[in-house]
């Protein structure tokens, strides 16, 4: 079994008297790509603070490759590379001479592999970076984060406010680098139906507490959209995500891995007419719209 590359374990966070993050507990193993999910608000962008030591948390705590975020953070920042959500770039130097200022904080830069992105993105080393547009602002914080060749890449909303396009170059830029290199990826985001083309695994948080953890694959399987006939007592079964009314028939999802949900409706009276399974981002939906609580 891999080692993890990131242990959450008892995460909180307060601002005031808001819960911004409420006890998250995850693990993602390594040389994966895992999808940090929620809505806008959800508590995403305060973890990955939190991970990356730029927030202390109220309790709990985090280890990334094995190093605490908040001890170890020094030496953490020489392997883990980190794209923050609108990452603000220095306007007034050059592509270049950007890199060049950035390289300076690590004791290993690999110019080349940066440069090679550059390349590869087709920036221009010698543009002024106020000049770029805000899907090459994206790539070159990318091709950055990459210098010093990291073991794990958090990307915080990478591809907010970049055109369909722009995005999915993006995207399959990050799948190719993964790919190649083996490294692990962090990607936070709310653009669900992306994160599904490129996850091995997904986070979902809503409202700052954790609600799913799991390999995507395994995931699709478990839930389950059921349509029921009869037993109204149906919707008060243990597994029942979100019940919605169809006229005579109630409209079930459920988390229903070994069938025991299935059966239990059966036992309330209720005729299942039909089973179908649900992509990423109808499982999203209903499990944040039904609430926290299995059965509400």
């Amino acid at each position: 079994m891999s080692q993890d590359a990131i242990r959450v374990q008892g995460l909180s966070k307060k601002f005031g008297g808001k819960t911004a993050v409420d006890g998250l507990e995850f693990a993602v193993p390594q040389g994966g790509v895992c999808g940090l999910l929620g809505r806008n608000g959800s508590g995403k962008s305060t973890t990955i603070r939190m991970l990356m030591g730029l927030l202390k948390p109220d309790t709990g705590g985090a280890e990334l490759l094995g190093l605490d975020c908040q001890a170890q953070h020094e030496t953490l920042m020489q392997r883990v590379g980190h794209v923050a959500e609108a990452p603000v770039l220095y306007g007034w130097m050059t592509v270049r001479e950007l890199v060049r200022f950035t390289s300076r904080f690590y004791t290993a830069w690999n110019a080349d592999a940066v440069e090679g992105l550059l390349g590869r993105f087709g920036i221009d080393l010698g543009q002024k970076v106020k000049h770029l547009s805000r899907g090459m602002n994206a790539q070159v914080a990318l091709a950055l984060a990459m210098g010093n060749d990291p073991e794990l890449l958090i990307l915080d909303e990478p591809a907010t406010g970049l055109d369909l396009v722009v995005r999915r170059d993006f995207l399959e830029s990050i799948i190719q680098l993964i790919q190649r290199e083996g490294r692990t990826v962090l990607m936070s985001s709310h653009m669900v139906h992306e994160v599904e083309r490129v996850a091995d695994q997904v986070v979902i948080v809503d409202r700052g507490r954790l609600l799913v953890s799991a390999p995507l694959d395994e995931l699709k399987q478990q839930m389950r959209r059921l349509v029921v006939r009869g037993g109204e007592g149906a919707r008060l079964v243990p597994g029942v995500v979100r019940c919605c009314c169809d006229g005579v028939e109630l409209v079930l999802t459920v988390r229903d891995g070994d069938g025991g949900v299935r059966r239990s409706i059966e036992a309330a009276g209720g005729e299942v007419a039909e089973s179908m399974g649900m992509s990423l981002e109808e499982i999203f939906v209903d499990l944040v719209s039904g609430g926290t609580e299995e059965g509400k």
